[in-house]
């Protein structure tokens, strides 16, 4: 896992003041879970990243890069659930914003996968909405096409 990636992990929860288990809490996830994550033994899942965007109001350009501001409206952080249902529908697109960029550069899915260095099948799933894609894939498809994470979790 990114080194700078974990370090932002952990300026996220010491912004809101909180132990790793309360947090862990507020994301619902098991406190292990999160612990591995901010130790880097495990890898950010799509499901982390989700749930910091919609639960913390995390700038997912910030947890990616480190460029920018932490939360999207730093003044208004009050760590209060937000129900904009258009981030969760923008981010189940994810799989056809994908699909469009295999399209575009003619690319089969084993190419897909070989440049994402994961299996065909996983490149599928992923592209189908039935597994999130973790930080490492995110990482490689901005790399090898020049997108941005926000274009490619929410189309932004």
């Amino acid at each position: 896992m990114n080194k700078n990636f974990r370090q932002r992990l952990i300026e996220i929860r010491k912004a809101y003041g909180l132990s790793g288990y309360a947090f862990a809490k507020k994301l619902n996830i098991p406190q292990p879970t999160y612990l591995r994550y901010e130790t880097g033994e495990q890898k950010p899942s799509g499901k982390l990243i989700e749930a910091l965007v919609l639960l913390c109001n995390v700038n997912a350009y910030w947890l990616y890069s480190g460029t920018g501001n932490m939360f999207f409206n730093p003044d208004e952080n009050s760590g209060e659930r937000c129900n904009n249902t258009d981030i969760i529908k923008n981010t189940a697109d994810f799989g056809k914003r994908l699909s469009d960029i295999q399209a575009k550069h003619n690319f089969l899915d084993r190419e897909m996968a070989k440049l994402l260095n994961i299996t065909e099948r996983t490149y599928v799933a992923i592209v189908t909405g039935s597994k999130a894609p973790d930080l490492n894939i995110l990482n490689l498809i901005k790399r090898n096409f020049n997108v941005s994470i926000d274009y490619l979790l929410y189309g932004e």
